[in-house]
């Protein structure tokens, strides 16, 4: 039996986590507070670059277009949670002074979500394709602000914590475990084989940008792998290219590895794994 299953109970068969429908307490609502409280300690204490009524905006937009596009495609109203999470996201790693781009990544963000699918689910994760397109190609109007995140240890160790116990109720504690600890590795070598100073390797790990990206953005079991040693895969790859870009002095380089190597593996990895499904039930 697949060790990414949940157990119910010794007598009911194990579950694949596929879907957010798919757990007894939805996460969601444990991502949503983790996410509020990077806001919340960012207007109050921290001095974000972004102000309030960005994340207005982008929670707007985000909250909108999916509430319409539910509506438009399966004719129902429903409770936009994952539009309200995704517009959190959105205004915590991008910046601009300007509120368009927000409003633009936001609505791109539910439009790919939608959209840009394969086999049931995301290709890429909604947010940081939104991102990639942005920074790509408007970097005159937004920038991703990693150097905004304060790596005080107070603050490291509270994200830290609420980032482990919400990816554990995700079951997907192994794919931030495999990144950070590929981003290690990575960085380890970049350090002694090109020279780079050692806390400029590593030193992201520490930071709050880089867990918020590791505990949030690849984290999605719509666009992470269902199998536990696909995910391992994935998660190192993306660490892999990461540290390829951050060698080669690419801004942005997390951002960009996931959205490569989402369209790399994860539509080879699904087509594998669906003609298998396939042949398994022909051959039954």
């Amino acid at each position: 039996m697949d060790k990414d299953t949940i157990k119910t109970n010794s007598h009911t068969p194990q579950k694949l986590i596929t879907s957010w429908n798919d757990y007894k307490v939805d996460p969601r609502y444990f991502l949503l507070l983790f996410l509020a409280s990077f806001v919340t300690a960012g207007q109050i204490y921290l001095g974000f670059f972004q102000t309030l009524d960005a994340m207005i905006v982008s929670v707007a937009c985000t909250t909108i277009t999916e509430l319409l596009l539910v509506k438009f495609l399966y004719k129902k109203w429903k409770f936009p949670l994952s539009a309200i999470i995704s517009g959190l996201g959105i205004s915590l790693l991008l910046s601009s002074y300007a509120l368009w781009p927000y409003a633009l990544a936001s609505f791109l963000a539910m439009f790919f979500k939608f959209f840009i699918r394969f086999q049931g689910g995301h290709v890429f994760n909604p947010n940081n394709l939104a991102l990639v397109i942005i920074l790509f190609f408007l970097p005159e109007f937004a920038v991703s602000t990693p150097k905004q995140w304060t790596n005080g240890l107070g603050v490291m160790i509270t994200i830290l914590i609420l980032g482990l116990f919400v990816t554990y109720l995700a079951n997907r504690l192994d794919t931030v475990l495999s990144f950070l600890f590929g981003f290690f590795i990575f960085g380890l070598i970049r350090h002694f084989f090109f020279e780079e100073p050692l806390w400029s390797a590593i030193g992201p790990i520490m930071g709050a940008s880089l867990q918020l990206f590791s505990f949030y953005m690849i984290t999605d079991p719509k666009t992470t792998p269902k199998s536990r040693k696909a995910r391992i895969i994935f998660a190192i790859l993306v660490a892999f290219v990461d540290a390829i870009f951050r060698n080669s002095s690419i801004p942005n380089s997390q951002f960009y590895a996931s959205f490569i190597i989402s369209l790399l593996f994860t539509v080879p990895y699904r087509y594998y794994t669906k003609q298998n499904t396939s042949l398994l039930k022909s051959h039954n």
